[in-house]
C-alpha cells in the first residue's frame, strides 16, 4: 500500500497552471545617451506549440508594466517610456514589433541603481552599480593620433573604470576599394578585429594600468583573412576606430554561466540576478576613439608583408 501510494503522488502534469514570469534584461552604459531595457513574459501554454506561441508577439510583451529606474544614492526616480524604435531580426521569436523600454536621462557613473518592474501580478527588481570610465592611455592617446605599424607590438592600455571586472577591445577598420582599371571608388567596408576578448581584471589591481602588447602580425592576418586576396580591386585603409567595452560583474557572471559546455555533462545552470524575476540587469561602459588616419609608412609596410601584399594596399 505504501509503495502504490508513492506511485500514485508522483503522477505529475508537467504543464502545471499558467503562470506569467517576468523577463529583464538591460544595461546600464554612463557613456550612452539613451538606455533601453528590454522586459518579455515568458509562460508554458500546455494547448499550442512553444513555437507558435513565440511568433504571437502578444505572448512576449507586457500590456500592463509600469518600469522604473531609481538613482539610489539620491533617491531620484525615473519611468521609462515603452518604445518600439528598435528593428528586429526575424527568426523563432515574433519579430512584428520590438518592444523596449526607453530613458533619456543621463545615467551617473560609479553609482547604485535599482530597476523596478510592477505589473498586475506583482513586482520585479534587481540593482547594480554602474561603471566609471577607463582611463585610456595607448594606442591614440594624443590629441592628433595616427595609426602606425612600424613597432613590432600594437600596444594597448588603459587604467580600469571602478566596478569594471572584465573588458573588451575590439578594433574597426574602414577600407575602401577601387577598380584596378579605372580607380573609381567601388565599395566601403568596416571590419571588426577582435582584439582583446573577456579580459579580466587581475584582483587588487583595479586601479593600474592594463597592458596588452599585440603583435602586428596579428593584424596582417586578420586582414589577410577578412578580405579577399583574389579581387582585382586596390585597397585604402581609410581610417581605424577603438571600442573599449567594461563589464560589471553581473555581466561577466552571465556571460560564464551561459558559455558552451566542454564536458560530458551538457546541461547548463541558468544565471539570473532578477528578483521575482529571470534576466539580468548589469552595467557596462563603452568607449570609442574614432576615425584615426593611417601613416604612409603602415601601407609600405603593409605591401612588403607576404601575409598583406596581395591585398594591393594604396595611400
Amino acid at each position: 500500500m505504501v509503495l502504490l501510494f508513492i506511485r500514485c503522488e508522483n503522477n505529475v502534469d508537467i504543464n502545471a497552471e499558467w503562470k506569467e514570469t517576468i523577463i529583464i534584461y538591460g544595461l546600464l552604459d554612463p557613456n550612452q545617451n539613451d538606455q533601453f531595457i528590454k522586459i518579455n513574459k515568458a509562460f508554458l501554454n500546455e494547448n499550442t506549440s512553444a513555437l507558435l506561441v513565440a511568433k504571437n508577439s502578444d505572448s512576449l510583451f507586457l500590456t500592463d508594466a509600469v518600469v522604473k529606474l531609481k538613482r539610489l544614492n539620491t533617491g531620484e526616480e525615473f519611468i521609462l517610456n515603452k518604445v518600439n524604435e528598435i528593428k528586429k531580426d526575424s527568426g523563432i521569436f515574433a519579430s512584428d514589433v520590438n518592444f523596449l523600454y526607453k530613458l533619456s536621462e543621463p545615467i551617473i557613473e560609479n553609482e547604485p541603481y535599482e530597476i523596478e518592474v510592477t505589473t498586475p501580478l506583482g513586482r520585479s527588481w534587481a540593482n547594480t552599480w554602474t561603471l566609471k570610465k577607463a582611463r585610456i592611455e595607448a594606442p591614440f592617446r594624443t590629441t592628433n593620433p595616427i595609426f602606425s605599424l612600424g613597432p613590432q607590438y600594437i600596444t594597448i592600455s588603459y587604467v580600469p573604470g571602478a566596478n569594471a571586472f572584465a573588458y573588451d577591445v575590439k578594433m574597426k577598420v574602414n577600407v575602401e576599394e577601387y577598380s584596378q582599371n579605372d580607380t573609381t571608388l567601388i565599395d566601403t567596408k568596416t571590419l571588426q578585429w577582435d582584439v582583446i576578448t573577456n579580459y579580466f581584471m587581475p584582483r587588487g589591481r583595479t586601479n593600474s594600468t592594463v597592458i596588452h602588447q599585440v603583435e602586428r602580425t596579428s593584424f596582417f592576418q586578420f586582414l589577410a583573412y577578412t578580405l579577399d586576396t583574389a579581387a582585382p580591386v586596390y585597397r585604402r585603409i581609410k581610417s581605424v576606430s577603438m571600442e573599449y567595452y567594461g563589464g560589471s560583474q553581473s555581466l561577466i557572471d552571465y556571460i560564464s554561466v551561459n558559455e558552451p559546455s566542454i564536458g560530458i555533462v551538457q546541461k547548463q545552470a541558468e544565471y539570473t540576478n532578477i528578483n521575482n524575476g529571470y534576466g539580468l540587469f548589469g552595467s557596462r561602459c563603452k568607449q570609442t576613439i574614432e576615425n584615426v588616419p593611417m601613416d604612409p609608412g603602415s601601407v609600405s609596410i603593409l605591401n612588403n608583408n607576404p601575409i598583406t601584399a596581395p591585398l594591393n594596399f594604396i595611400y
